[in-house]
C-alpha cells in the first residue's frame, strides 16, 4: 500500500465514526471543498489529496463538540482552540492518536502530527451587502492577527500575489508573534461568527476555510439530504453542486497540471510501528 493510500484509508475510518455520530444524533454536515470535488471528480478522494472537510450548521457543529468527546473511539481525539490553547486553529479536527504523519516541509525539523479530519462551522452572515462587507473585513483582520502570531509555521512555498509576498516580508522582520494573542483573536472571531444563523441568512458558509469568503455561498445551494458516492460510503453533500464546484474552483473538472498535484503528509507510524513506503 503507498502513502497516499495508507492516509486515505486512515482519514476514511475517522469520517466513518465521525458521519455515524452524526447519523445517530440527528446532526446535520456536509462534505465541503476538496472533498466535495473528489466525491463528483472521482466518487472519493481527489488521488493526490490527503485530508477530508466536513462542514456542520452552527447548531449541530456545537452540539457535535458536546457529545463526540465520549462517543469517539479511544484513538480518536476531537481538538480545537477550546481544548488545546496551544492548538494553531479555529476550527476543529478528529485526530486519530495511534497514526503518526509528517509534513513535507518540516521534515527536516522532525515535527510530527497526527492524521486527521477538518470539521467546520457554519455561519450565516448580514442580508445587506454594505454590512456584509464589513462583516467579512472584520473576521478577515481578526483572522490575519491570528496567523501573524504563528507567521513560523506560514507555507513560503505557496503562491501568492506580490502585495501579499510584500506583507510577509514586512511581518518577518517585526515581532508579530508577541504583539498579537492568538486565542484572543479567535475568541473575537468566534464571537462574531455566532451573531448570524446560517438558515436565516441569505449568504452562508465557511469563511475560515482555505478559500476564506469565496466559501460563502447562497444558502439555497446546501439543500438538506443530498447524498454522494464517496469510496465505500455515501456523504452527504451540497445539492447545487454544479454551481459550488464552479464557485471555487471554475473548470473543477480538469485536471490540475502534474507538479500541481502535491502531497502534503506522509504517514511514518501506525499503531507504534514504523512505516515505509511501498
Amino acid at each position: 500500500m503507498t502513502n497516499i493510500e495508507r492516509l486515505h484509508q486512515a482519514d476514511l475510518n475517522i469520517v466513518k465514526k465521525v458521519i455515524n455520530i452524526c447519523n445517530e444524533n440527528g446532526l446535520v454536515y456536509y462534505a465541503l471543498g476538496g472533498t466535495m470535488l473528489g466525491a463528483i471528480r472521482h466518487k472519493g478522494f481527489i488521488p493526490w489529496d490527503d485530508d477530508i472537510d466536513l462542514g456542520m450548521p452552527r447548531e449541530d457543529y456545537e452540539r457535535f463538540l458536546e457529545i463526540a468527546p465520549s462517543l469517539l473511539s479511544k484513538e480518536l481525539r476531537l481538538i480545537n482552540y477550546k481544548t488545546d490553547r496551544d492548538y494553531h486553529y479555529y476550527i476543529t479536527r478528529i485526530q486519530d492518536t495511534e497514526t503518526k504523519v509528517m509534513e513535507n516541509r518540516y521534515e527536516a525539523e522532525g515535527k510530527y502530527t497526527h492524521v486527521s479530519i477538518d470539521i467546520f462551522p457554519l455561519d450565516g452572515s448580514p442580508d445587506n451587502g454594505l454590512l456584509r462587507k464589513l462583516y467579512y473585513f472584520r473576521v478577515m483582520a481578526h483572522r490575519a492577527m491570528m496567523a501573524l502570531h504563528y507567521k513560523k509555521g506560514i507555507d513560503k512555498e505557496r503562491k501568492r500575489g506580490f502585495a501579499e509576498r510584500l506583507f510577509l516580508k514586512l511581518i518577518t522582520a517585526l515581532p508579530t508573534d508577541k504583539m498579537f494573542n492568538a486565542y484572543h483573536q479567535k475568541e473575537k472571531i468566534d464571537r462574531i461568527l455566532r451573531k448570524h444563523d446560517m438558515w436565516t441568512s441569505e449568504i452562508s458558509g465557511n469563511i475560515m476555510g482555505a478559500y476564506r469568503t469565496v466559501e460563502m455561498i447562497p444558502t439555497s445551494w446546501y439543500g438538506r439530504d443530498t447524498f454522494y458516492d464517496f469510496e465505500d460510503i455515501k456523504l452527504r453533500g451540497i445539492k447545487e453542486y454544479d454551481k459550488y464546484l464552479s464557485h471555487l474552483y471554475g473548470d473543477y473538472m480538469k485536471l490540475p497540471p502534474v507538479n500541481a498535484r502535491k502531497i502534503h503528509f506522509r504517514i511514518v507510524e501506525i499503531h507504534g510501528q514504523s512505516v515505509t513506503e511501498s
